[in-house]
Protein backbone atom coordinates (compact mmCIF):
# COMPACT_ATOMS: atom_id res chain seq x y z
CA UNK A 1 0.00 0.00 0.00
CA UNK A 2 1.32 3.44 -0.98
CA UNK A 3 0.61 6.68 0.88
CA UNK A 4 1.38 10.21 -0.26
CA UNK A 5 1.24 12.97 2.37
CA UNK A 6 1.03 16.51 1.00
CA UNK A 7 1.80 19.92 2.52
CA UNK A 8 0.45 23.10 0.95
CA UNK A 9 2.58 25.51 -1.10
CA UNK A 10 0.72 28.46 0.44
CA UNK A 11 2.35 30.22 3.38
CA UNK A 12 1.89 33.44 5.33
CA UNK A 13 2.85 36.19 2.89
CA UNK A 14 6.16 37.86 3.67
CA UNK A 15 7.29 35.34 6.29
CA UNK A 16 8.33 32.79 3.67
CA UNK A 17 10.66 35.39 2.16
CA UNK A 18 12.81 35.00 5.27
CA UNK A 19 11.88 31.55 6.60
CA UNK A 20 10.72 28.51 4.66
CA UNK A 21 10.44 25.47 6.89
CA UNK A 22 9.35 21.89 6.05
CA UNK A 23 6.13 20.44 7.45
CA UNK A 24 7.03 18.61 10.65
CA UNK A 25 3.57 17.16 11.28
CA UNK A 26 3.67 14.97 8.19
CA UNK A 27 7.10 13.63 9.15
CA UNK A 28 5.67 12.80 12.56
CA UNK A 29 2.78 10.92 10.94
CA UNK A 30 5.22 8.98 8.78
CA UNK A 31 7.42 8.17 11.77
CA UNK A 32 4.58 6.84 13.89
CA UNK A 33 2.98 4.28 11.60
CA UNK A 34 3.76 0.59 11.64
CA UNK A 35 6.23 0.24 8.79
CA UNK A 36 4.67 -2.95 7.44
CA UNK A 37 1.40 -1.13 6.78
CA UNK A 38 2.47 1.19 3.98
CA UNK A 39 5.17 2.90 1.99
CA UNK A 40 4.91 6.59 2.88
CA UNK A 41 6.19 9.56 0.89
CA UNK A 42 5.92 13.25 1.82
CA UNK A 43 5.54 16.01 -0.77
CA UNK A 44 6.08 19.52 0.60
CA UNK A 45 4.82 21.72 -2.22
CA UNK A 46 6.25 24.92 -0.74
CA UNK A 47 9.59 24.20 -2.45
CA UNK A 48 8.30 23.06 -5.84
CA UNK A 49 8.48 26.46 -7.56
CA UNK A 50 5.56 28.09 -9.33
CA UNK A 51 3.93 25.07 -10.98
CA UNK A 52 2.73 23.39 -7.78
CA UNK A 53 -0.28 21.70 -9.34
CA UNK A 54 1.70 20.33 -12.25
CA UNK A 55 4.36 18.95 -9.92
CA UNK A 56 1.75 17.37 -7.66
CA UNK A 57 0.04 15.59 -10.55
CA UNK A 58 3.39 14.39 -11.86
CA UNK A 59 4.11 12.78 -8.47
CA UNK A 60 0.64 11.23 -8.29
CA UNK A 61 1.07 9.65 -11.70
CA UNK A 62 4.57 8.45 -10.84
CA UNK A 63 3.87 7.00 -7.37
CA UNK A 64 0.30 5.86 -8.04
CA UNK A 65 -0.65 6.12 -4.33
CA UNK A 66 -3.61 4.31 -2.79
CA UNK A 67 -4.08 7.09 -0.22
CA UNK A 68 -3.35 10.82 -0.38
CA UNK A 69 -3.40 12.81 2.86
CA UNK A 70 -3.45 16.62 2.91
CA UNK A 71 -2.41 18.74 5.89
CA UNK A 72 -4.42 21.95 5.82
CA UNK A 73 -4.60 25.30 7.51
CA UNK A 74 -7.69 27.38 6.83
CA UNK A 75 -6.31 29.59 4.04
CA UNK A 76 -4.74 26.57 2.31
CA UNK A 77 -7.88 24.46 2.22
CA UNK A 78 -9.52 25.50 -1.09
CA UNK A 79 -6.34 25.01 -3.09
CA UNK A 80 -5.69 21.61 -1.53
CA UNK A 81 -9.29 20.64 -2.24
CA UNK A 82 -8.66 21.47 -5.91
CA UNK A 83 -5.64 19.15 -5.83
CA UNK A 84 -7.79 16.41 -4.34
CA UNK A 85 -10.28 16.90 -7.17
CA UNK A 86 -7.49 16.67 -9.76
CA UNK A 87 -6.09 13.56 -8.12
CA UNK A 88 -9.53 11.92 -8.26
CA UNK A 89 -9.83 12.83 -11.94
CA UNK A 90 -6.72 10.86 -12.87
CA UNK A 91 -7.11 8.12 -10.23
CA UNK A 92 -10.82 7.81 -9.27
CA UNK A 93 -10.23 5.08 -6.70
CA UNK A 94 -7.63 7.00 -4.68
CA UNK A 95 -8.64 7.58 -1.04
CA UNK A 96 -8.39 11.22 0.07
CA UNK A 97 -7.88 12.30 3.68
CA UNK A 98 -7.72 15.82 5.11
CA UNK A 99 -6.21 16.61 8.49
CA UNK A 100 -4.57 19.49 10.35
CA UNK A 101 -5.90 22.63 11.99
CA UNK A 102 -8.74 23.55 9.67
CA UNK A 103 -10.37 20.10 9.32
CA UNK A 104 -10.12 19.79 13.11
CA UNK A 105 -11.79 23.13 13.78
CA UNK A 106 -14.48 23.10 11.09
CA UNK A 107 -14.97 19.39 10.42
CA UNK A 108 -18.76 19.53 10.71
CA UNK A 109 -19.06 22.29 8.11
CA UNK A 110 -16.80 20.40 5.70
CA UNK A 111 -18.62 17.09 6.27
CA UNK A 112 -21.97 18.68 5.42
CA UNK A 113 -20.68 20.37 2.26
CA UNK A 114 -20.25 19.29 -1.35
CA UNK A 115 -16.51 19.12 -0.68
CA UNK A 116 -17.03 15.52 0.44
CA UNK A 117 -17.34 14.59 -3.23
CA UNK A 118 -13.54 14.73 -3.23
CA UNK A 119 -12.78 13.89 0.41
CA UNK A 120 -13.24 10.41 1.81
CA UNK A 121 -12.14 11.03 5.40
CA UNK A 122 -11.34 13.86 7.81
CA UNK A 123 -8.98 13.26 10.73
CA UNK A 124 -9.55 15.59 13.67
CA UNK A 125 -6.95 16.52 16.26
CA UNK A 126 -3.54 14.88 16.61
CA UNK A 127 -3.11 12.43 13.79
CA UNK A 128 -0.24 10.11 14.69
CA UNK A 129 -2.19 7.38 16.48
CA UNK A 130 -5.41 7.86 14.51
CA UNK A 131 -3.63 7.65 11.16
CA UNK A 132 -1.92 4.42 12.13
CA UNK A 133 -5.27 2.94 13.20
CA UNK A 134 -6.83 4.18 9.96
CA UNK A 135 -4.18 2.41 7.88
CA UNK A 136 -4.78 -0.82 9.80
CA UNK A 137 -8.50 -0.61 9.14
CA UNK A 138 -7.95 0.33 5.50
CA UNK A 139 -5.64 -2.61 4.90
CA UNK A 140 -7.64 -5.19 6.80
CA UNK A 141 -11.34 -4.85 7.63
CA UNK A 142 -12.37 -1.51 6.07
CA UNK A 143 -14.30 -0.99 9.30
CA UNK A 144 -13.42 2.57 10.38
CA UNK A 145 -15.85 2.86 13.29
CA UNK A 146 -13.11 2.50 15.91
CA UNK A 147 -10.65 5.01 14.42
CA UNK A 148 -10.59 7.96 16.83
CA UNK A 149 -11.26 11.44 15.46
CA UNK A 150 -12.40 10.21 12.05
CA UNK A 151 -15.26 11.88 10.14
CA UNK A 152 -16.70 10.32 6.97
CA UNK A 153 -19.87 9.47 5.10
CA UNK A 154 -21.20 5.93 5.33
CA UNK A 155 -24.38 4.78 3.59
CA UNK A 156 -25.37 8.39 3.02
CA UNK A 157 -24.99 9.39 6.68
CA UNK A 158 -22.24 11.52 8.23
CA UNK A 159 -20.22 9.73 10.90
CA UNK A 160 -18.12 11.56 13.50
CA UNK A 161 -16.14 9.06 15.56
CA UNK A 162 -15.32 10.16 19.13
CA UNK A 163 -12.14 12.20 19.49
CA UNK A 164 -9.25 10.20 20.90
CA UNK A 165 -7.11 11.03 23.90
CA UNK A 166 -4.11 13.29 23.48
CA UNK A 167 -0.99 11.28 22.71
CA UNK A 168 1.58 10.49 25.36
CA UNK A 169 4.65 12.28 24.02
CA UNK A 170 6.93 9.80 25.79
CA UNK A 171 5.58 7.13 23.45
CA UNK A 172 6.00 9.13 20.25
CA UNK A 173 8.51 7.88 17.71
CA UNK A 174 10.87 10.25 15.91
CA UNK A 175 9.77 12.09 12.76
CA UNK A 176 10.69 10.21 9.59
CA UNK A 177 12.60 12.79 7.55
CA UNK A 178 13.66 10.11 5.06
CA UNK A 179 10.08 10.04 3.73
CA UNK A 180 10.46 13.48 2.16
CA UNK A 181 10.60 13.54 -1.62
CA UNK A 182 12.15 17.02 -1.56
CA UNK A 183 14.88 18.28 0.76
CA UNK A 184 16.15 21.42 -0.98
CA UNK A 185 14.78 24.93 -0.67
CA UNK A 186 13.99 25.02 3.04
CA UNK A 187 15.83 27.78 4.90
CA UNK A 188 16.00 30.29 7.73
CA UNK A 189 17.64 33.45 6.41
CA UNK A 190 19.45 31.36 3.82
CA UNK A 191 20.59 28.61 6.21
CA UNK A 192 19.24 25.16 5.35
CA UNK A 193 16.37 24.49 7.75
CA UNK A 194 14.33 21.75 9.33
CA UNK A 195 11.83 21.65 12.20
CA UNK A 196 11.53 20.08 15.64
CA UNK A 197 9.07 20.34 18.52
CA UNK A 198 9.76 20.24 22.25
CA UNK A 199 6.18 20.59 23.53
CA UNK A 200 2.55 20.79 22.43
CA UNK A 201 -0.34 22.95 23.49
CA UNK A 202 -1.10 26.05 25.55
CA UNK A 203 -3.29 26.79 28.57
CA UNK A 204 -4.10 30.46 27.97
CA UNK A 205 -7.44 31.87 26.83
CA UNK A 206 -6.44 34.30 24.06
CA UNK A 207 -9.70 34.97 22.23
CA UNK A 208 -8.21 35.03 18.71
CA UNK A 209 -6.37 31.71 18.94
CA UNK A 210 -7.57 28.33 17.68
CA UNK A 211 -4.89 26.14 19.31
CA UNK A 212 -7.21 25.02 22.09
CA UNK A 213 -9.58 23.60 19.49
CA UNK A 214 -6.72 21.33 18.42
CA UNK A 215 -5.26 20.23 21.77
CA UNK A 216 -7.73 21.39 24.39
CA UNK A 217 -6.34 23.28 27.38
CA UNK A 218 -3.15 21.26 27.75
CA UNK A 219 0.62 21.53 27.80
CA UNK A 220 2.78 18.45 27.23
CA UNK A 221 6.55 18.28 27.04
CA UNK A 222 9.09 15.96 25.43
CA UNK A 223 12.01 14.75 27.50
CA UNK A 224 15.28 16.60 27.02
CA UNK A 225 17.29 13.67 25.66
CA UNK A 226 14.60 12.92 23.09
CA UNK A 227 14.76 16.54 21.89
CA UNK A 228 18.55 16.44 21.62
CA UNK A 229 18.37 13.23 19.59
CA UNK A 230 15.80 14.80 17.27
CA UNK A 231 18.11 17.78 16.71
CA UNK A 232 20.93 15.39 15.89
CA UNK A 233 18.69 13.61 13.38
CA UNK A 234 17.81 16.91 11.69
CA UNK A 235 21.50 17.77 11.51
CA UNK A 236 22.14 14.39 9.89
CA UNK A 237 19.83 15.52 7.09
CA UNK A 238 21.86 18.69 6.59
CA UNK A 239 20.02 21.23 8.75
CA UNK A 240 21.98 24.28 9.83
CA UNK A 241 18.93 25.98 11.30
CA UNK A 242 15.80 24.68 12.98
CA UNK A 243 12.34 26.05 13.63
CA UNK A 244 10.94 24.99 16.98
CA UNK A 245 7.24 24.65 16.24
CA UNK A 246 5.96 24.72 19.83
CA UNK A 247 2.75 26.66 20.41
CA UNK A 248 4.10 28.28 23.58
CA UNK A 249 7.59 27.09 24.49
CA UNK A 250 7.96 29.77 27.18
CA UNK A 251 4.85 28.65 29.06
CA UNK A 252 7.25 26.81 31.39
CA UNK A 253 10.17 29.21 31.30
CA UNK A 254 12.37 27.30 33.74
CA UNK A 255 11.97 24.11 31.76
CA UNK A 256 12.90 25.96 28.55
CA UNK A 257 15.93 27.50 30.26
CA UNK A 258 17.12 24.05 31.32
CA UNK A 259 16.59 22.80 27.77
CA UNK A 260 18.68 25.68 26.39
CA UNK A 261 21.47 24.80 28.83
CA UNK A 262 21.32 21.16 27.70
CA UNK A 263 21.48 22.21 24.03
CA UNK A 264 24.50 24.39 24.79
CA UNK A 265 26.24 21.56 26.66
CA UNK A 266 25.58 19.18 23.76
CA UNK A 267 27.51 21.53 21.42
CA UNK A 268 25.07 21.01 18.56
CA UNK A 269 26.15 24.19 16.74
CA UNK A 270 22.87 25.12 15.07
CA UNK A 271 20.65 28.23 14.95
CA UNK A 272 17.00 28.25 16.02
CA UNK A 273 13.81 30.09 15.12
CA UNK A 274 11.00 29.96 17.68
CA UNK A 275 7.81 31.59 18.88
CA UNK A 276 7.85 33.03 22.39
CA UNK A 277 5.61 34.97 24.74
CA UNK A 278 6.62 38.20 26.41
CA UNK A 279 5.23 36.99 29.73
CA UNK A 280 7.14 33.71 29.69
CA UNK A 281 10.48 35.41 29.06
CA UNK A 282 9.81 38.23 31.52
CA UNK A 283 8.99 35.81 34.35
CA UNK A 284 12.14 33.69 33.88
CA UNK A 285 15.36 35.49 34.90
CA UNK A 286 18.38 34.39 32.88
CA UNK A 287 16.30 32.80 30.12
CA UNK A 288 17.38 35.17 27.34
CA UNK A 289 21.07 34.64 28.14
CA UNK A 290 20.54 30.87 28.07
CA UNK A 291 18.65 31.17 24.78
CA UNK A 292 21.47 33.13 23.16
CA UNK A 293 24.12 30.69 24.34
CA UNK A 294 22.09 27.75 22.99
CA UNK A 295 21.85 29.32 19.51
CA UNK A 296 18.31 30.76 19.62
CA UNK A 297 18.78 33.31 16.86
CA UNK A 298 15.31 34.42 15.72
CA UNK A 299 12.34 34.90 18.05
CA UNK A 300 8.81 35.56 16.84
CA UNK A 301 7.64 37.52 19.85
CA UNK A 302 3.93 37.87 20.56
CA UNK A 303 3.84 41.59 21.34
CA UNK A 304 0.22 41.57 20.11
CA UNK A 305 -0.51 45.29 20.66
CA UNK A 306 0.97 48.48 22.03
CA UNK A 307 -2.22 49.54 23.81
CA UNK A 308 -3.22 48.09 27.16
CA UNK A 309 -6.91 48.29 26.23
CA UNK A 310 -6.36 46.01 23.25
CA UNK A 311 -4.28 43.56 25.30
CA UNK A 312 -7.19 43.39 27.70
CA UNK A 313 -9.63 42.77 24.84
CA UNK A 314 -7.47 39.89 23.56
CA UNK A 315 -7.27 38.37 27.07
CA UNK A 316 -3.54 39.11 27.18
CA UNK A 317 -3.38 41.73 29.94
CA UNK A 318 -3.14 39.05 32.63
CA UNK A 319 0.04 37.75 30.98
CA UNK A 320 2.10 40.91 30.32
CA UNK A 321 1.91 44.64 29.58
CA UNK A 322 3.67 46.95 27.12
CA UNK A 323 6.41 47.78 29.63
CA UNK A 324 7.20 44.07 29.80
CA UNK A 325 7.36 43.95 25.99
CA UNK A 326 9.81 46.84 25.92
CA UNK A 327 12.08 45.24 28.51
CA UNK A 328 12.04 41.81 26.85
CA UNK A 329 12.79 43.22 23.40
CA UNK A 330 15.71 45.23 24.78
CA UNK A 331 17.13 42.13 26.47
CA UNK A 332 16.75 39.97 23.36
CA UNK A 333 18.44 42.58 21.17
CA UNK A 334 21.23 43.03 23.74
CA UNK A 335 21.98 39.32 23.29
CA UNK A 336 21.93 39.71 19.48
CA UNK A 337 18.70 37.74 19.05
CA UNK A 338 16.63 38.96 16.09
CA UNK A 339 13.17 40.06 17.20
CA UNK A 340 10.30 39.38 14.80
CA UNK A 341 7.54 41.34 16.47
CA UNK A 342 4.00 40.07 16.03
CA UNK A 343 1.27 42.72 16.25
CA UNK A 344 -2.48 42.14 15.94
CA UNK A 345 -4.41 45.09 14.49
CA UNK A 346 -8.08 45.69 13.71
CA UNK A 347 -9.57 45.47 17.18
CA UNK A 348 -13.14 46.83 17.46
CA UNK A 349 -12.17 50.22 18.93
CA UNK A 350 -9.09 50.77 16.75
CA UNK A 351 -8.71 54.18 15.13
CA UNK A 352 -6.05 55.45 12.76
CA UNK A 353 -4.13 56.81 15.76
CA UNK A 354 -4.25 53.51 17.64
CA UNK A 355 -2.97 51.59 14.61
CA UNK A 356 -0.09 54.01 14.18
CA UNK A 357 0.67 53.71 17.91
CA UNK A 358 1.78 50.13 17.19
CA UNK A 359 4.06 51.37 14.43
CA UNK A 360 5.61 53.97 16.73
CA UNK A 361 6.07 51.39 19.46
CA UNK A 362 7.82 48.97 17.07
CA UNK A 363 10.12 51.77 15.95
CA UNK A 364 10.79 52.94 19.50
CA UNK A 365 11.82 49.50 20.79
CA UNK A 366 13.65 48.65 17.53
CA UNK A 367 11.82 45.52 16.50
CA UNK A 368 13.97 43.96 13.75
CA UNK A 369 11.13 42.63 11.61
CA UNK A 370 7.63 43.82 12.55
CA UNK A 371 4.69 41.70 11.41
CA UNK A 372 1.58 43.89 11.41
CA UNK A 373 -1.12 41.25 11.19
CA UNK A 374 -4.84 41.90 11.41
CA UNK A 375 -7.37 39.97 13.47
CA UNK A 376 -8.55 36.88 11.63
CA UNK A 377 -12.05 35.73 12.65
CA UNK A 378 -11.32 32.01 12.61
CA UNK A 379 -14.38 29.76 12.87
CA UNK A 380 -15.45 28.85 16.41
CA UNK A 381 -13.08 31.27 18.14
CA UNK A 382 -14.35 33.72 20.74
CA UNK A 383 -13.14 36.71 18.73
CA UNK A 384 -15.25 35.65 15.74
CA UNK A 385 -18.34 35.52 17.90
CA UNK A 386 -17.57 38.94 19.40
CA UNK A 387 -16.85 40.58 16.04
CA UNK A 388 -19.91 38.98 14.46
CA UNK A 389 -22.14 40.33 17.21
CA UNK A 390 -20.72 43.81 16.54
CA UNK A 391 -21.18 43.45 12.77
CA UNK A 392 -17.46 43.99 12.14
CA UNK A 393 -16.62 40.94 10.00
CA UNK A 394 -16.48 42.07 6.38
CA UNK A 395 -15.42 38.72 4.92
CA UNK A 396 -17.17 35.89 6.76
CA UNK A 397 -16.86 33.20 4.08
CA UNK A 398 -13.79 33.45 1.85
CA UNK A 399 -11.30 31.54 3.97
CA UNK A 400 -8.58 31.78 1.33
CA UNK A 401 -8.07 35.30 2.72
CA UNK A 402 -7.73 34.12 6.34
CA UNK A 403 -3.94 34.25 6.29
CA UNK A 404 -3.47 37.04 8.89
CA UNK A 405 -2.23 39.37 6.12
CA UNK A 406 -5.50 40.02 4.32
CA UNK A 407 -7.95 42.29 6.14
CA UNK A 408 -11.29 40.61 6.86
CA UNK A 409 -12.70 42.99 9.46
CA UNK A 410 -13.50 46.62 10.03
CA UNK A 411 -13.54 48.58 13.27
CA UNK A 412 -16.07 50.97 14.73
CA UNK A 413 -14.04 53.78 13.17
CA UNK A 414 -12.22 52.34 10.15
CA UNK A 415 -13.28 50.46 7.03
CA UNK A 416 -11.50 47.36 5.79
CA UNK A 417 -9.90 49.43 3.02
CA UNK A 418 -8.64 52.02 5.49
CA UNK A 419 -7.06 49.36 7.71
CA UNK A 420 -5.40 47.78 4.69
CA UNK A 421 -3.93 51.09 3.51
CA UNK A 422 -2.64 52.06 6.95
CA UNK A 423 -1.06 48.67 7.46
CA UNK A 424 0.50 48.82 3.98
CA UNK A 425 1.92 52.28 4.70
CA UNK A 426 3.35 50.99 7.98
CA UNK A 427 5.33 48.29 6.23
CA UNK A 428 6.70 50.63 3.59
CA UNK A 429 7.65 53.29 6.11
CA UNK A 430 9.20 50.91 8.63
CA UNK A 431 11.78 49.55 6.27
CA UNK A 432 12.57 53.05 5.09
CA UNK A 433 12.65 54.87 8.44
CA UNK A 434 13.93 52.18 10.78
CA UNK A 435 17.67 51.60 10.70
CA UNK A 436 17.23 48.11 12.12
CA UNK A 437 16.84 46.49 8.73
CA UNK A 438 20.36 47.53 7.78
CA UNK A 439 21.80 45.49 10.62
CA UNK A 440 20.07 42.44 9.18
CA UNK A 441 21.46 43.17 5.72
CA UNK A 442 24.91 43.55 7.28
CA UNK A 443 24.55 40.25 9.13
CA UNK A 444 23.16 38.29 6.16
CA UNK A 445 24.63 40.06 3.10
CA UNK A 446 24.61 37.02 0.84
CA UNK A 447 21.00 36.16 1.62
CA UNK A 448 19.72 39.70 1.19
CA UNK A 449 21.64 40.07 -2.08
CA UNK A 450 19.38 37.28 -3.39
CA UNK A 451 16.26 38.39 -1.53
CA UNK A 452 16.00 41.96 -2.80
CA UNK A 453 15.91 41.05 -6.53
CA UNK A 454 13.39 38.32 -5.68
CA UNK A 455 11.23 40.82 -3.79
CA UNK A 456 11.46 43.21 -6.73
CA UNK A 457 10.16 40.45 -8.99
CA UNK A 458 7.34 39.27 -6.71
CA UNK A 459 6.17 42.58 -5.22
CA UNK A 460 7.61 45.41 -7.38
CA UNK A 461 5.05 47.90 -6.04
CA UNK A 462 6.55 47.60 -2.54
CA UNK A 463 10.03 48.44 -3.76
CA UNK A 464 8.98 51.24 -6.12
CA UNK A 465 6.67 52.82 -3.56
CA UNK A 466 9.44 52.73 -0.98
CA UNK A 467 11.71 54.68 -3.34
CA UNK A 468 8.87 56.92 -4.49
CA UNK A 469 7.96 57.91 -0.95
CA UNK A 470 11.51 59.14 -0.38
CA UNK A 471 11.18 61.85 -3.04
CA UNK A 472 10.24 65.42 -2.11
CA UNK A 473 6.56 66.22 -2.68
CA UNK A 474 7.18 68.44 -5.72
CA UNK A 475 9.10 65.74 -7.52
CA UNK A 476 7.01 62.79 -6.41
CA UNK A 477 3.83 64.49 -7.50
CA UNK A 478 4.90 64.05 -11.12
CA UNK A 479 5.35 60.32 -10.74
CA UNK A 480 2.28 58.12 -10.78
CA UNK A 481 2.64 54.71 -9.26
CA UNK A 482 -0.11 52.35 -8.30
Amino acid sequence: MKVLLVASPKNYFGIDMFFRVPNLGLCSLAGNIDKELAEVNILDLIVTGKNHDKYFLKVVRSLNPDIIGFSSMIFQYKHLLSLAQKAKSIKPDVTILFGGYYPTIDYDTIAESDDMRYIDFLIRGEGELAFNEFLKAYKNSRDFSNVSGLSYIENGSIKHNPTGCLVNLDEMKFPDRSARLLNKGFHCMGLKSDAIETSRGCVYDCNFCSIRLMYGKSFRKYKTERILDDIRDAKKWGAKSLMITDDNITLDGNRFKELCEAIKDAELNIKYLLQASVGGIKSTPGLVKAMAEAGMKWVFLGIENALESNLDLMKKSNQFDTNDSEEVIAELRAHKITVIGGFVLGNPDDTEDSLWANYEFAKKVKVDLPVFNTITPHPKTKIREELDNLGLITNPDDYTRYDCWEVNVKTKHLSTEQIYKIRYDMNIRYFRESRVIFSLIKEYPFYFSKLIPKWLFIKPSDVFNSIYNKFPKKLSGKIKLK
